[in-house]
């Protein structure tokens, strides 16, 4: 190679080695006409539109509720209500206490996270269980109090629905 042939080989090389700096746009930010820049090109809003639009979304979303709960409404579980009578024969009223705390006990166990009621005077217990699955439920809570009423004279009713 000869010394031209080398010193153009270095040039070639010097310039592919200087980078050349790459042209940057000047980026002016407009401004709004309040003294902040608009980075997004809107306007601010004023305080009438603001309550509009405020009034149009509460109204959207009581609309929405309304909806939701005719929808609950509609889609309400199944309730079922288990009755248990005989309870005035009781002397002891300690006994009466127990008794109704196990009842209480085994509907906590047989209702699970279900929504329920209990309602008791002195002569009866009435229980309810919501739910799907409401029927399987009292029919085994009324095995389990069946159990315990065998020598008590309890009579147990089911209203299933």
């Amino acid at each position: 190679m000869s010394d031209s042939a080398a010193a153009d080989s270095t040039d070639q090389s010097a310039e592919t080695i200087a980078p050349v700096a790459p042209y940057e746009p000047v980026r002016v930010v407009p401004t709004r006409p309040d003294g902040w820049p608009d980075w997004l090109g809107r306007r601010p809003i004023s305080s009438a539109e603001r309550d509009k639009f405020l009034g149009a979304l509460r109204g959207d979303q009581d609309e929405q509720n309304a909806v939701e709960r005719r929808d609950s409404l509609q889609r309400a579980p199944l309730f079922s209500c288990l009755t248990i009578e005989g309870f005035g024969g009781q002397d002891d009223p300690r006994k009466v206490i127990r008794l109704r705390a196990t009842i209480n006990a085994a509907c906590r166990v047989a209702a699970g996270d279900r929504r329920t009621s209990y309602h008791a005077t002195d002569e009866l217990i009435t229980i309810g269980i919501a739910g799907p699955d409401a029927r399987e439920r009292i029919a085994g809570l009324r095995q389990q109090l069946t159990r315990m009423s065998r020598n008590r004279g309890w009579t147990i009713t089911e209203e299933l629905r």
